[in-house]
């Protein structure tokens, strides 16, 4: 074959495969029964697929974990999460269709994380359920990934028309409000992001990776007024700041001005107890402030951080006080998963929303 028939080959295959035109997709419904829907998730460092049932029925949520992989560096890092991914994706998607006890061809739907994250994580699910989408012929849906978080509240549950979205997670924290299908921030984190707020202070106090379930555990020990912490200054009513109470924790381990360990320190469990006093009311206070601003009798809470003991506690115990119904996932629904993707992508569906093959990963995707 001559270098001409190289290259027109090669021209051939990139014509069919990135398409000049885009394959036609059957114009499938959601009335059909069973409806399938494949969810695939890789944000970060967990790789998940799920197959939801119509809209609330989780045939299978699969979901493999890269976090016994960071723990020596004391955090995530990006490389190491996206091999996981690509190494995992596969083995997690042929797990969920087994479990589910369906064959590929019977999927009706593949839903996707299209961001936020970590580029490099976006990228192996986003080019994984592109592929699939294309060889099964089937419609393509990306999924904004705090949404999903959101809509987790609901899988097997009715939801409410107008309601208050919380968001706390390792990388997020924001308010939402929520009317129609329809998602408007109130506010947001001016630095750092909850969840993130509590792996540092973790690694401050000597505590291994990650950091907030043990910080919340030792919380339960510790005596919550052994430290005040001052609340943070914001312009804006419903944004957080959690920056400056790192700070705060560090000067009272080690002194500021020699670095060396403080010798009037709290006890570590006394010192968890009142970062944790702290950060949650403010949260539990602004989420509750929303709620009555836009006078709705219902929060939802969703991201990694509503596994929090203390946060599920207060929220659900000064929320009923004001006669606000506080909606939180089951904990297997808590961090990332392939189930809360398939269940967002399906309400997006059921709108009309459709992806192009030519959709790419956003790590900074906003909330639309």
């Amino acid at each position: 074959m001559s270098k001409v028939e190289v290259r027109r080959t090669a021209e051939g295959v990139r014509r069919k495969v990135y398409g000049v035109k885009e394959k036609k997709v059957a114009p499938y419904s959601v009335h059909r029964t069973p409806f399938y829907t494949l969810g695939v998730e890789t944000s970060c460092d967990e790789t998940s697929c799920s197959v939801l049932k119509g809209k609330d029925t989780i045939l299978s949520n699969v979901v493999s974990s890269s976090l016994f992989r960071h723990k020596k560096f004391g955090g995530v890092v990006p490389e190491v999460a996206s091999r996981h991914c690509m190494e995992q994706i596969q083995c997690v998607f042929e797990e969920a269709l087994e479990e589910a006890k369906i064959k590929a061809s019977d999927l009706d739907l593949i839903a996707v994380t299209q961001g936020p994250g970590l580029i490099g994580s976006l990228l192996v699910g986003v080019a994984f359920a592109k592929a699939l989408a294309y060889q099964l012929e089937i419609p393509l849906v990306g999924v904004h990934h705090m949404e999903a978080h959101l809509v987790a509240n609901f899988i097997g549950h009715e939801e409410p028309k107008r309601y208050i979205g919380l968001l706390v997670s390792g990388g997020h924290t924001m308010l939402t409000f929520c009317e129609k299908g329809k998602i408007h921030i109130l506010g947001e984190t001016i630095d750092d992001a909850i969840g993130e707020a509590y792996d540092k202070v973790a690694k401050i106090m000597g505590l291994s990776y990650p950091g907030g379930p043990l910080l919340d555990k030792l919380a339960r020990q510790g005596n919550s007024q052994a430290v005040r912490f001052t609340r943070p200054k914001l312009d804006k009513r419903f944004n957080f700041s959690f920056s400056g109470i790192k700070t705060a924790v560090l000067y009272q381990i080690q002194d500021p001005k020699t670095g060396q360990p403080n010798p009037k320190a709290p006890a570590t469990q006394d010192m968890a107890a009142s970062f944790q006093h702290a950060v949650i009311g403010w949260v539990v206070e602004k989420a509750l402030d929303a709620a009555e601003f836009k006078g709705v009798s219902d929060i939802a809470v969703g991201g990694g951080v509503s596994a929090n003991s203390y946060l599920r506690e207060k929220l659900t115990r000064d929320a009923a006080a004001r006669g606000i119904k506080v909606w939180l996932p089951p904990f297997v629904l808590s961090t990332d998963n392939g189930a809360m993707i398939a269940r967002r992508g399906f309400e997006l569906y059921k709108k009309g929303i459709r992806s192009k093959l030519s959709m790419a990963g956003d790590p900074g995707l906003v909330i639309s």
